[in-house]
């Protein structure tokens, strides 16, 4: 059975997710026991969101990789590798009974926080990055794109919106599929669909406009 047009009313320009991110970032008031320390004094005083180094590693994450939420927090800290920049993802989605892993890249807006959490915080190999459930993780990204955005966003229309911003920076089509861990290429032609009719007017006038 064909797959239906991906729904992409709702997904936010880059522009935006670079504002989410620049908003958390202006709401950490950063690491260790000080910093933690200023942190529960804020929320105390009724100063809300202030995030912790777990909570800006999520968001960098989700914001970043195009991973699924589920797929974020089945991360563990062995998958992490900080040397070759690289995390490994375990796709929930599995296909006749074998666990799809595939590898993506450690985004540079995020690397700082994220070696900074692991050596911190995550003591276990084995332990996940993130010990909060979908529905935390849901109210974290509803509570910040209400603030910023004046409107309440699921988390998957991150990984729409990482999608297209790839198709907008890289012609290869077999590198966005497999970093984003797609089957075949019939969702990428929706995301190319939607890239296409969003910069018409720029592939015009470098096509046809007078040089």
């Amino acid at each position: 059975m064909a797959k239906g047009r991906l729904r992409l009313e709702n997904v936010p320009s880059w522009e935006e997710v670079l504002k989410l991110w620049n908003f958390v970032l202006d709401r950490f008031p950063g690491a260790g026991e000080e910093a933690e320390k200023v942190r529960r004094e804020l929320l105390r005083e009724g100063f809300r969101p202030i995030y912790s180094l777990r909570e800006v590693c999520f968001f960098g994450l989700l914001f970043f990789t195009g991973c699924r939420v589920s797929e974020l927090l089945a991360i563990r800290k062995k998958d992490v590798n900080l040397l070759k920049k690289t995390i490994l993802i375990r796709q929930l989605k599995k296909r006749k009974g074998e666990e799809l892993i595939r590898e993506v890249l450690l985004p540079p807006p995020v690397e700082e926080y994220l070696r900074e959490y692991i050596i911190r915080e995550v003591k276990g190999e084995e332990l996940p990055l993130f010990d909060f459930t979908r529905q935390r993780a849901w109210q974290l990204v509803r509570e910040l794109t209400e603030r910023v955005l004046d409107r309440p966003l699921h988390p998957h229309v991150f990984r729409h919106a990482f999608a297209i911003r790839l198709l907008k920076t890289t012609s290869n089509m077999e590198y966005v599929r497999r970093l984003l861990g797609h089957k075949d290429y019939d969702t990428l032609k929706h995301y190319l669909d939607f890239t296409i009719e969003d910069m018409k007017e720029e592939l015009l006038n470098k096509t046809f406009g007078e040089e």
